[in-house]
């Protein structure tokens, strides 16, 4: 409390006191949720050095942005309980049976972990006008491909036409290489990640070749990916961590299980 004695001359006041302790166990957390959630390090000195505002910027750099919705629903919607926003869009779509809301709602169940149900709802998707749209496609095969129906979700992916759209090109050229990964076509699977690694956004096409090592007895050099993803991560800007912390997650698994 030395610090503060210098605004109180006469003594620091109870209230003030009391909320300390709180505070630096505030700072502990923030802390463990550096070294939890692959944040850099450097954070750990500004929550030492200058508590309450490094806890501050801290969370106002690091936590709320994870609020965000991905869509432009907003934070509102975002706060509220993943089954509440299930039941929000359920209610969206019977009122408006649209591809996009469809979509959006198989995106809601797929991240509640309800694959089944994100592969039933989006899957309509393909009996209507939309059955040949590239997107629409290329998101109903990711989710066959999280079922484990490599063969069915690589047939759809290659119709998916992609001449005009380069991002989705990318996108679906990777999804691709996981399917070929499924199917233990490894040679297919490290050229397709080969050819995007370079130009696609993320690390899902460096995890698919380290999967490709791995499972080719190149595990050397899976290690040597898993290392720099995560090194990478590390260094990386919020928004980067914000996307690609799944990676980082399954990185620091896998070396971790290396160690034994």
């Amino acid at each position: 409390m030395r610090e503060l004695s210098q605004f109180f001359p006469e003594g620091v006041p109870t209230y003030i006191a009391s909320l300390a302790p709180v505070l630096w166990l505030f700072q502990l957390a923030l802390i463990i949720h550096v070294y939890r959630t692959g944040r850099p390090y450097w954070w750990i000195w500004v929550l030492f050095a200058v508590p309450g505002i490094g806890g501050l910027a801290y969370v106002v750099v690091e936590i709320l942005p994870d609020f965000r919705s991905s869509s432009t629903r907003g934070l509102g919607y975002s706060l509220k309980p993943r089954k509440w926003r299930i039941a929000d869009l359920r209610g969206v779509l019977e009122e408006s049976e649209t591809i996009n809301n469809r979509l959006d709602l198989a995106e809601e169940l797929f991240a509640a972990g309800e694959i089944s149900a994100a592969h039933e709802v989006a899957a309509e998707c393909l009996n209507g006008f939309f059955k040949d749209d590239p997107r629409t496609m290329t998101d109903v095969a990711k989710y066959k491909l999280a079922l484990k129906k490599f063969a069915e979700a690589y047939a759809l992916l290659e119709n998916v036409d992609t001449k005009r759209n380069i991002m989705l090109a990318i996108e679906r050229e990777v999804l691709r290489g996981d399917c070929l990964l499924g199917l233990e076509r490894y040679d297919e699977a490290e050229s397709a990640y080969r050819g995007v690694a370079g130009r696609y956004i993320g690390e899902a096409p460096r995890m698919g070749l380290a999967a490709v090592y791995e499972q080719t007895g190149r595990l050397e050099d899976a290690i040597v990916l898993w290392k720099d993803i995560r090194t990478k991560f590390r260094r990386a800007s919020p928004a980067w961590r914000r996307t690609e912390r799944k990676w980082y997650k399954i990185a620091t698994a896998k070396l971790k299980a290396q160690k034994g």
